[in-house]
């Protein structure tokens, strides 16, 4: 995932204007994400068997339409990855079509956010948890690949290792993927005209439905469903490339209509309002067949992110007021730590039960204020500090 702060620029001589709204629903979407592996852990593990019985158990006593709405938690999924192109095309595709710093440059800044707190959690995580593997007869081959390949965040492209040690990072597995390609995306899409990107744009939301359909034929062909299957065709990096690239040419074609790019409106409405209340009533819909899930996810609602993105840095409308309220961008700023301690925090819910089986009821609670508080203090003692000193250390002198 893209780091959506203040939107300072990559160089001293570009000031791109701010996107507040952009920061403060990143926090609120990674929230309901977070939400969603509370309900997973929940209906996958809790009361499976004796030792994760009362597990999250106060949300056997959840409203349904709240348990429904974290089971829909990949409705925010997909906002990351055409905003992460839309803020990193804002930031760095200059207008003469060229990137903005060097691919060097760019690469460090991307991943001095990464790897050091991904890295350190990991660590924290394998501590941990390599005991109950092994003793649960986990295969040691597999348990050491997958601790490289998440360690070097590839694991994304191998749907079995997704799971083993952080699962909630395979997003940030995809990101690191669409940051290593986006020099070269940019250019390429450089040499089409306004028109030509204008038309990509509009043809995106088709190509991207090809892993849905690729899907729906294993299906009808009689594949039976498996989690490597599911994990595949959730997960695989190429597959979130078109939402990628939609959010970059959104940030090319749009600002070349609308000068007003950051500056909050005076509109009350907006069609991103509507995109949104849309969205939310399809977070209500309760058990969506999978197939459908996949056409939904990869094209039919892709429109619908466009409208959001585009009306939230207009700061036009009544969400892009409530995502600029006090307080959403510092909310904002933790997003990236939340996704990282994600796995931590559940691998503490099995540990804890299992010393103390009484926290069942309170384990909801102490989880949230968990992640939060964790990744505030990482934040600013850990992610930013790090991040700063490694990009001093390979800065080049100008």
């Amino acid at each position: 995932m893209t780091r959506i702060v203040s939107v300072n620029c990559p160089k001293k001589n570009h000031h791109p204007k701010q996107l507040p709204a952009l920061t403060g629903i990143r926090f609120f979407a990674i929230f309901h994400i977070f939400l969603h592996h509370l309900w997973a852990v929940y209906t996958f593990h809790s009361g499976k068997n004796e030792e994760t019985k009362g597990l999250f158990i106060s949300l056997e006593n959840a409203p349904e339409f709240v348990m429904t709405i974290m089971s829909n938690g990949w409705v925010s999924t997909n906002l990351f990855f055409m905003l992460s192109g839309f803020i990193l095309a804002y930031l760095y595709w200059g207008e003469n079509g060229k990137f903005k710093i060097s691919k060097k440059q760019f690469w460090i800044q991307r991943f001095a956010r990464i790897y050091p707190i991904h890295l350190f959690v990991l660590f924290l995580l394998v501590t941990l948890n390599i005991g109950a593997y092994v003793s649960q007869g986990s295969p040691v081959g597999l348990l050491m690949v997958s601790i490289v390949a998440t360690a070097a965040l590839i694991q994304a492209w191998i749907p079995p290792l997704i799971p083993v040690w952080s699962w909630p990072t395979w997003t940030i597995s995809v990101m690191v993927f669409l940051y290593l390609i986006m020099p070269w995306l940019v250019a390429k899409l450089s040499k089409l005209s306004v028109r030509q990107q204008k038309i990509l744009l509009s043809v995106i939301p088709i190509v991207s439905l090809i892993p849905a359909a690729f899907y729906g034929g294993l299906v009808l062909s009689g594949v039976q469903w498996s989690m490597t299957l599911q994990l595949f065709f959730s997960n695989f990096p190429v597959f979130w490339l078109p939402y990628f690239v939609a959010g970059m040419l959104l940030a090319r074609v749009f600002p070349m209509h609308n000068q007003a790019v950051g500056r909050q409106s005076s509109s009350l409405f907006a069609w991103g309002d509507v995109a949104t209340v849309i969205l939310i009533a399809i977070a209500c819909v309760p058990a969506i067949e999978l197939h459908f899930m996949y056409v939904l996810r990869y094209g039919l609602l892709m429109p619908l992110y466009m409208l959001i993105i585009v009306d939230l840095a207009r700061g036009r409308g009544l969400l892009a007021k409530l995502m600029t309220l006090p307080g959403t961008k510092s909310l904002g700023d933790l997003g990236f730590s939340i996704f990282i301690w994600q796995a931590f925090v559940l691998a503490l819910a099995f540990l804890s039960l299992s010393i103390y089986p009484q926290i069942g009821p309170y384990q909801v609670s102490l989880a949230i204020v968990m992640v939060l508080t964790l990744a505030t203090l990482s934040t600013h003692f850990l992610e930013k500090p790090l991040a700063k000193r490694i990009r001093a250390r390979f800065a080049e002198k100008e």
